[in-house]
């Protein structure tokens, strides 16, 4: 039995949350001499307290030794950020905008480690594309990923890009844009319209469609992307599904300005 002080808190509880703590501000793989001394306290007692963490899931020790947050502890996180009020307050709008244009629909929350994907509905369609909730979406070229890099300030995002590029050309493969400059031009374009397209860029064969949601401080609040086959989701211009899309996330940013 844990012992609780006088105060009524419990202390052992407040230390091991110190120390996860410190793993979440860190927000990276950290060795034990390290994180010790960020906590100002003895590596031993550390240990024992990381120990416990790896146990429930909330922390985790890699091959090299170094330590991070496990499973769970991104599990909470996920659960706070699909519960912000923002995204609760339009969820009617959501699944009635699904029903509408019948394609899947997936929403994305900003993390620092990219778009992260908080709430996926399947397709009504045949072929179904259902991205797993907890997935961190590429930037590069994946319509929340251009969503956000578009509307994001540039120191944020272009190191994030550039990871990927890199990632891409070490292993391969091509993706699309190319490079910096070819992201400008696509970004104009983004802003343009207020929207961007992933035409079989991620998936082939698939097609995407991702609009920008605002909140009440006309700050971006998650990414609302449309997705499904070519043939069930057509984005030449003139495109009913498309307009109708458009005007659907039009009128959820409409309901939030207006609450």
């Amino acid at each position: 039995m844990i012992e609780e002080k006088l105060s009524g808190g419990v202390q052992s509880l407040e230390v091991g949350l110190a120390v996860l703590n410190a793993l979440l501000e860190h927000n990276k793989p950290i060795i034990l001499k390290d994180l010790s001394s960020k906590l100002d306290m003895h590596p031993a007692k550390v240990h024992r307290y990381l120990v416990s963490l790896i146990r429930m899931n909330y922390a985790k020790q890699l091959e090299a030794g170094q330590y991070a947050l496990g499973d769970q502890a991104w599990r909470l996180g996920l659960s706070c950020i699909q519960h912000t009020d923002v995204l609760q307050l339009v969820q009617h709008l959501i699944y009635d905008l699904q029903s509408k244009i019948g394609c899947g629909i997936q929403i994305s929350k900003w993390s620092p480690q990219g778009p992260l994907v908080v709430q996926s509905i399947e397709s009504n369609h045949p072929i179904s594309i259902v991205t797993k909730v907890g997935s961190i979406m590429p930037l590069v070229n994946s319509a929340a990923g251009r969503v956000f890099a578009s509307y994001l300030p540039e120191a944020v995002i272009k190191p994030m890009m550039q990871n990927e590029w890199d990632k891409a050309s070490q292993n391969g493969y091509s993706v699309k844009p190319k490079n910096w400059d070819d992201f400008l031009a696509l970004k104009e374009n983004t802003l343009e319209l207020g929207m961007a397209i992933a035409q079989g860029d991620l998936l082939v064969g698939i097609n995407a469609v991702g609009l920008p949601i605002f909140n009440a401080h006309r700050s971006m609040e998650f990414c609302i992307v449309a997705l499904d086959s070519e043939m069930f989701l057509p984005v030449h211009k003139g495109s009913e599904k498309l307009e109708l899309f458009k005007q659907e996330v039009a009128l959820i940013n409409q309901y939030i300005q207006t609450r």
